[in-house]
């Protein structure tokens, strides 16, 4: 996991009770969302393309079921297979849950609950809550994952936005290769504090909101700036994730930016770049993206490049 994440997940306050071995607990977060509660709502129509694209559910096998509720799925998860049944879906309260049967390394018990309410005719309240207990009997361990399952409540609602951005096609992306070691890009793509892969950016400021499980960074372009929120870092594959909300200059409601870098040679790295955004009512964000992505990854391949010339390619 990139380290930023890791780091500033040992700073936030978990109560004690939570702690406790074996206890049972809940965690919970409400997000307000930038589009109505029946919109929301549809990220949930299809019940497998929902877990295909949501979560961790690599390899990812019907057990039973046609998608409503009683459906069990079964994945691959942490070196062995992870079960779980569809247990409510309600239109009238706009109600999910999914439960985990049996065990697996991380909880011994695990229920998941989605609730979408309205907010305006433009925006929804939805709140995500996990009520399960937590396997891992490493006091350090558990601790830590607790604090990483709550910061990740926030990052599957808004993921559902990005699942319903792509059903309608609002994803672009990106492919270079640069001349460089694979090292020397990743390590400043995965340096949250910097901004050294960032076209005319002049300075970053990171901003940790340790109350409501928040990590975010402000990348500052001369005297304006641009926020922007950390989802999940990886290594081995090295990838980074961030969002952020309502852009005006942009035209869209929401972003999400995800960079993957692989090593091809000592000498030559590929970068992927995917663009997955809700873009404003009346807007078309798509050729700013691209104009902005064009050049954006020219210059990094530029800056970067320790031989030879650059490319993009649009897929």
């Amino acid at each position: 996991m990139t380290q930023a994440l890791p780091e500033f997940l040992k700073t936030v306050m978990i109560p004690e009770d939570d702690l406790e071995f074996g206890k049972e607990i809940t965690v919970t977060h409400t997000e307000v969302v930038p589009v109505s509660a029946d919109v929301y709502w549809s990220g949930f129509d299809d019940y497998f393309y929902l877990q295909e694209n949501v979560g961790m559910h690599k390899n990812m096998t019907t057990v039973k079921g046609d998608g409503g509720v009683g459906t069990v799925i079964e994945f691959d998860f942490l070196g062995g297979k992870t079960q779980e049944e569809l247990v409510q879906k309600d239109e009238d309260t706009k109600t999910w849950a999914i439960a985990m049967l049996g065990s697996n390394p991380l909880f011994t018990t695990y229920l998941a609950t989605v609730k979408v309410n309205d907010d305006t005719s433009e925006t929804a309240k939805v709140t995500m809550s996990i009520t399960g207990i937590v396997a891992l009997q490493d006091f350090d361990k558990r601790r830590a994952h607790i604090a990483f399952t709550k910061y990740m409540l926030r990052n599957r609602i808004n993921e559902v936005l990005c699942l319903i951005a792509d059903k309608d096609n609002h994803v672009l992306k990106f492919e270079i290769e640069v001349d460089c070691p694979m090292k020397k890009l990743w390590d400043a793509v995965n340096d949250w504090a910097g901004h050294a892969w960032v076209m005319n950016a002049t300075g970053v400021e990171v901003v940790a909101d340790q109350q409501n499980y928040d990590l975010r960074r402000k990348v500052f372009f001369g005297p304006r700036f641009m926020e922007e929120r950390l989802v999940l870092g990886t290594e081995n594959p090295n990838s980074l994730e961030y969002e952020y909300g309502r852009n005006d200059n942009m035209g869209v409601l929401h972003y999400r930016g995800k960079v993957e870098v692989q090593k091809i040679s000592d000498k030559k790295t590929k970068a992927n770049y995917t663009a997955t955004f809700l873009p404003q009512p009346g807007k078309d964000p798509k050729p700013g993206i691209k104009a902005n992505m064009d050049t954006r990854l020219g210059w990094i391949k530029e800056t970067f490049a320790e031989t030879g010339t650059w490319w993009c390619r649009v897929l």
